[in-house]
């Protein structure tokens, strides 16, 4: 058992780094680059899309299963009020079944099981803007693929990475072809590219002794950690160039909530008005209603893949082989 000296030995680090963090934060408020204010707008007669997916996913001794949905919500406005909801494509969209084409390893899975929800993902994104040709159109998540994510060139799920890629390429052409905006929205972001930020360009050219001791805690924190003391309710931070045409900043959308990392092709103040515009409701949420709408209709529970392999199963016959052990300990 951890002995309470133990437990007070981190609490104490803990808020020494938080203590550290909230006055490099009230330093970095004074730098006027750094950040910008947005405005709500009015939003007229407007066409708003958001796109997102569920997962679940289960292994046997036979395959390994994942079962997708995704689902894109249509908000139109008319004089700035919500006139009506569309769903694509449908309000409650059958699960895709998909399995591995062979047997994986942990790591391998994992990837596996990204790239199939990206696929998903992106597709529905891609038809949902040629159906709809919306003003805006949000993807819940980043529009890059995590490094996490890239597979060995000689693993069994390289050619899916590629896909994934042309895909993404595909839906930036469509949205500027059909002249939509087009803004990933990150929920909970764990990237350190503004820490990473401030480091290079900010604090090593600061002549004081402490430079290293913070350039060493931003090494070890989240953006949105330090954003959370830097930003106020309806600030943005400077926007910063991550890959190819993908730029991105954060969005402080609630007063209680950590900002929102949003990433963009282009016209980002435009983008930045719309989604604070419709992501400030709240005092403790701050994220876009179209988006949370495409979560609520979704989600998927363990419950489905529980379902759907137990029938699988039953189907071929095999029911006591199917399963790993652990799924059917008696205790």
């Amino acid at each position: 058992m951890v002995s309470i000296t133990e437990l007070e030995k981190i609490v104490d680090k803990i808020r020494y780094l938080e203590t550290e963090k909230r006055k490099l934060a009230e330093f970095l408020k004074k730098i006027p680059e750094l950040s910008w204010k947005v405005s709500k707008i009015d939003l007229g007669n407007i066409k708003i899309g958001g796109e997102d997916g569920g997962l679940t996913k289960k292994s046997t001794h036979l395959m390994d299963f994942v079962f997708l949905k995704a689902i894109s919500v249509i908000f139109n406005y008319e004089n700035g009020k919500l006139l009506d909801v569309v769903y694509y494509p449908s309000i409650n969209p059958t699960p895709k079944i998909t399995y591995s084409p062979e047997s994986l390893s942990d790591i391998e899975f994992r990837i596996f099981w990204s790239l199939q929800r990206l696929k998903k993902e992106i597709k529905i994104s891609i038809e949902t803007i040629n159906k709809f040709s919306p003003d805006l159109f949000l993807i819940d998540g980043s529009l890059l693929i995590n490094p996490g994510d890239v597979p060995r060139k000689d693993s069994s799920v390289y050619l899916d990475y590629l896909e994934v890629k042309n895909l993404f390429n595909e839906l930036y052409k469509t949205s500027k072809k059909e002249n939509c905006m087009l803004a990933g929205v990150v929920e909970d972001s764990r990237s350190s590219v503004f820490c990473n930020y401030i480091s290079e360009n900010i604090l090593k050219k600061i002549n004081n002794p402490k430079v290293p001791e913070l350039i060493d805690i931003l090494k070890r924190t989240k953006d949105t950690n330090l954003l959370y003391y830097m930003l106020d309710k309806g600030e943005a931070t400077k926007i910063i160039n991550l890959e190819g045409e993908v730029k991105c900043f954060y969005l402080k959308t609630a007063e209680f909530d950590r900002p929102i990392r949003i990433e963009f092709l282009e016209k980002g103040k435009e983008i930045s008005e719309l989604i604070y515009t419709i992501s400030s409701q709240s005092r403790t949420y701050g994220l876009p209603n179209v988006l949370i709408e495409a979560d609520q209709r979704a989600k998927l529970s363990e419950n489905d893949a529980e379902y759907y392999t137990s029938l699988i199963a039953s189907k071929l016959g095999i029911q006591n082989i199917f399963f790993l052990r652990r799924d059917n300990r008696p205790f």
